[in-house]
């Protein structure tokens, strides 16, 4: 009761911290924000009508236009009945029939309204609640801990990271700041104040710092940063009126993306020699340093393939285009987004590898205060 108190009280001093920090915070919007407009919720009540037909081209890709008559459900608008038009595209496919639900907008307390996008929040919702109450059920207290981790790690992300770079503060170091409060919460939450929390978040911080400064030096060789990216001009429009530069939010990027598989890593091999200490109290540092190196190996397998294999899915619209292009090897490699994406995979497998024996020696020395 005492430890659960103690978390209590830290994360609403913490979160406190955070807000305040937020509301000093002052920026510019970008020149194209969209003055005035006001959203809403809206459920379709009649469907006025309807073309919606089959794209000539694409068979299984349905396009055309609807008119619908809609229920306001939200804000200080609702119940109020509106009529808006719904324009599918291929690209944007949002067909609705009666009950379907929309995000609208209008600059004109929705005399004139627009349908936005389908309103998809429950499906989100769902996916969530789901995921607490399988982590509630299956990690009981520990399940408590991991939720209240992600939830500071999210906080950090969102608001502690992002206003740091909009203050001018680079994006490497303010990367590192993350992963080390993400880190060492986590880590106390999870198993108090001990050995364990101590060397897991030392490890994980030196671990993504290490691969941080790689992929600045990669960058720097291979002349890569975000302005190589797809985003970049969108970046630049929106930073124009503050101090947030760009160049090195690449880097930061995969030491955000790494923090978990090298966090993962580092907690599974301090956890297994620590468990191991505990039931043989005679191992001496090198046994200790042989077990982790092998327990180490055995991870260091599906956690560079999972990180891989996470770049690689979220790119696989880009590598599809590029596969069907049948471009030249030596173009396809030297391309903006291949460099890119194996910077992105291969520094981030380098941080799980890399944390292997960094963590199985300052856990061997740590546990046994002895030479390995």
């Amino acid at each position: 009761m005492k430890k659960l108190l103690g978390h209590i009280v830290f994360l609403v001093v913490y979160i406190s911290a955070v807000v305040f920090f937020n509301k000093s915070l002052v920026f510019e919007r970008p020149a194209d924000y969209p003055e005035g407009i006001e959203y809403a919720k809206a459920k379709v009540i009649e469907v006025v009508s309807d073309d919606m037909n089959s794209d000539p081209d694409y068979g299984y890709v349905r396009i055309g236009r609807q008119v619908f008559k809609m229920e306001i459900i939200s804000g200080e608008h609702k119940g109020k009945i509106v009529e808006a038009i719904n324009y599918v595209t291929r690209v944007s496919q949002t067909e609705g029939k009666i009950g379907t639900k929309y995000i609208i907008g209008s600059y004109d307390d929705f005399i004139v309204t627009t349908v936005m996008y389908k309103d998809r929040s429950s499906v989100l919702y769902f996916l969530g609640i789901l995921f607490l109450i399988l982590v509630l059920l299956i990690g009981r207290e520990k399940g408590i801990g991991a939720i209240a981790g992600l939830f500071v790690t999210l906080v950090n992300v969102v608001f502690l990271f992002i206003p740091m770079l909009i203050n001018g503060v680079s994006a490497i170091p303010a990367a590192i700041i993350v992963v080390l409060l993400s880190t060492l919460y986590t880590m106390v939450l999870l198993n108090g104040f001990s050995k364990k929390s101590l060397i897991t978040t030392v490890s994980c911080t030196l671990c993504t710092a290490l691969a941080g400064m790689l992929a600045f030096v990669i960058g720097k060789v291979s002349n890569i940063t975000t302005l190589n990216t797809p985003e970049a001009e969108n970046l630049l429009f929106i930073t124009d009126n503050c101090s947030f530069r760009i160049d090195n939010l690449l880097t930061a990027g995969i030491l955000i993306a790494s923090m978990g598989a090298v966090m993962d890593v580092c907690m599974s091999l301090v956890s297994s020699l620590n468990e191991l200490k505990e039931q043989t109290p005679g191992l001496t540092a090198g046994q200790l340093w042989k077990s982790g190196m092998t327990i180490g190996k055995d991870i260091m397998g599906t956690m560079t393939n999972t990180l891989v294999l996470a770049f690689v899915g979220t790119s696989i619209n880009s590598v599809l285009v590029y596969y069907m292009y049948s471009m030249p090897y030596m173009s396809l490699i030297n391309t903006d987004f291949m460099v890119v994406e194996f910077i992105k995979g291969i520094i981030g497998s380098l941080a799980v590898v890399i944390a292997i024996p960094i963590t199985t020696f300052l856990t061997a020395r740590g546990l046994t205060k002895t030479n390995l």
